[in-house]
């Protein structure tokens, strides 16, 4: 073999290792720029995701913080020496403590991407932290509502359906009626149940701590709005 023949078998090899390398780095290129694609998709179905969450978790505050004020207006009325609660005084007061709907989050583009192993395409890693703490909150707040959802719907509804005529009330014992002329006594009993009071003041204490939760989830909410903008540019 001449030295030639051996210049011109290193060149093809060279040229050989060269297209190889060519060929990978275009292939790794592509597949960045597939994936950086997907990336972007996720990102922008995350975005519309948590901006209904947002929307949706805002509303629930300020229900809440309504709920909240109304509870403790009753309860400054009740007690053995304050002044008897007119009935549509009484019945305004319930009815917006009643007005307090199950917080439902949008979770169906997190849970996906979780699930498909797709999360491990979002290039920043605290996005990716912050997506994976974000479905605790959830479960915490969403825990409270449960329990305010069983709580009203178990004692607070029948209770007060032995003393108001309160929309869509839960039967007590399956008959709600009430004996002529016995309203406002029925009514000023309730002021002066201390049982009640108790349950009262446990109840708005679990929904402060409601509140408090959900503004925490609102907080994380926002915080992932935010790196997902900065990350779509």
């Amino acid at each position: 073999m001449n030295s030639r023949t051996l210049k011109s078998y290193l060149y093809e090899g060279i040229v050989i290792v060269a297209s190889i390398l060519v060929a990978f780095a275009l292939d790794a290129s592509w597949a960045n720029y597939q994936e950086s694609r997907v990336e972007q998709r996720i990102l922008r179905e995350l975005q519309e995701e948590f901006n209904s969450a947002k929307a949706r978790i805002e509303f629930s505050i300020a229900e809440l913080e309504t709920v909240i004020a109304a509870s403790a207006e009753l309860l400054s009325a009740l007690g053995k020496d304050t002044l008897a609660l007119s009935p549509d005084n009484a019945l305004d007061m319930t009815n917006r403590i009643l007005n307090f709907n199950t917080l439902e989050v949008p979770t169906s583009v997190v849970d996906s991407i979780v699930a498909s192993g797709q999360v491990r395409l979002v290039s920043n890693s605290e996005l990716r932290k912050t997506l994976a703490e974000w479905p605790a909150f959830i479960s915490d707040v969403r825990e409270n509502h449960d329990w305010h959802r069983v709580e009203t719907d178990e004692f607070l509804v029948p209770y007060l359906a032995k003393y108001l005529s309160i929309r869509d009330a839960l039967m007590l014992d399956g008959d709600v009626q009430f004996a002529p002329g016995s309203f406002d006594r029925n009514l000023l009993t309730m002021q002066r149940d201390p049982v009640f009071e108790g349950r009262l003041i446990w109840r708005i204490n679990r929904q402060q701590a409601t509140l408090n939760e959900s503004k925490i989830l609102l907080e994380q909410t926002l915080k992932l709005l935010d790196l997902i903008e900065a990350e779509i540019g």
